[in-house]
Parts: structure tokens; sequence; C-alpha cells
């Protein structure tokens, strides 16, 4: 059904995880969308280690479906010079599952996912 964009170790996304349909918000680093802004924390740390977090997890994309998380994440010093991104997400675009936090959703990304039509907030 689904061609993800990174490898996904099996039973990943969770079964309950759903099709995207609406706005969800991320920080990227610059001001043109590019896929690297669009990365899982696995895929940028291949070694890392993620305690007490599921490995589908580290593997999914960080995301949230309130635009002033982001703007709270802004005030921290490593995301000071971030820009919000608004993400049209449709159900092409991959599944997400709501974690850790009441607006905080982990997203799978499909290889259908296009960076280049990502909104940046001004």
């Amino acid at each position: 059904m689904y061609s993800w964009f990174e490898e996904l170790p099996e039973q990943c996304p969770p079964k309950e995880s759903n099709p995207p349909e609406g706005k969800f918000f991320r920080l990227i680093h610059g001001e043109i969308p590019a896929s690297e802004d669009f990365f899982s924390k696995r895929f940028e740390n291949p070694e890392m280690e993620f305690p007490n977090i599921p490995e589908c997890i580290a593997r999914a994309v960080s995301t949230f479906d309130d635009v002033k998380e982001c703007l709270k994440l802004k005030k921290l010093p490593r995301h000071k010079n971030k820009f919000v991104a608004e993400l049209s997400l449709t159900p092409a675009d991959g599944l997400v599952l709501k974690t850790f936090s009441k607006n905080h959703y982990s997203w799978w990304r499909s290889d259908d996912f296009i960076p280049e039509d990502v909104t940046v907030l001004k």
C-alpha cells in the first residue's frame, strides 16, 4: 500500500496509526523546505540510542497539530533560528499517530510526500 521513505521495522507503523488529513506543523532549517527537513531521528542519527523510545517511533518524523507548539520550541536556543513549516498532509503522505503529548504526532513519511509543497510561515 505505502512505499516508505525510510526502512521501517516489522509492525511499523503501529496498527493504531491513521492516514493524516489536514494541517500539521514542524520546525525546519531554512526558508525553502527540503527533504532533509523531514527526516526521522533515526535517519539523522543511525547509531544513537533512544532510551525508552520504541524503534518504530524513532523512525517517525515529529509533527504537531498546533502551530503554537512549534513557536514554543523556537524559544529554545537550539531551535531559535529555525522556521515553522505548515504541512497539508493527505493520506498519500503516510500515517500518523498521536504520541508523547497532546499536540505531538509521529508521522511515518511515504515516498509520495513532496517537501517542496510545504508552506513556510512568516
